[in-house]
Order: structure tokens, then sequence, then C-alpha cells
């Protein structure tokens, strides 16, 4: 088995992996931040150190994540809802 059909899988389920953390990001937003955040941000950080070809992508998630957090966080305590 060569490594370019290894490579491209690791860079398919990276992608999926990128998704689903700026899925996670968008309801961390609105439920939950100070759980849902950090499992975005870990996501993300994982599939942008499994990808090479998702780089952007992969960039862009992490990013997504740590802004989710922050702005979670800043409308739980605007209308009282609970951080965890």
């Amino acid at each position: 088995m060569s490594a370019i059909p290894q490579q491209r899988r690791a860079d398919t389920i990276a992608g999926f992996l990128c998704a689903f953390s700026l899925a996670l990001s968008g309801i961390a937003i609105v439920r939950s931040p100070g759980l849902l955040a950090p499992a975005a941000i870990v996501v993300a950080l994982v599939a942008a150190r499994m990808t090479e070809s998702h780089r952007t992508l992969a960039a862009f998630s992490v990013a997504a994540a740590g802004c989710s957090f922050f702005f979670g966080m800043l409308v739980a305590v605007w209308t009282d809802n609970p951080i965890f």
C-alpha cells in the first residue's frame, strides 16, 4: 500500500473534522459555550494537524472555534444563561 492513498484518506477525514468543528462552533454560541466551544477547538486543532491540503479550512475552523468561545460567553453573560 502506498503513502498517497493513506494521505488522501487523512485529508478527507480532516475535512470532515473541520466541518464538524464549524457546526459545533455555531451551536456553542447559543448553547453551553463552556463545554461545546473547547470541544470545537480541540477537534479543529486535531484536523489542522492531520491535513496538508485543507490547511486554509483548518485554520478557519480553529479561528471560528476560538471566536465562538468568546462570543458564546458574551451571549451567555448578556442573556443570563448558564455557561456550562
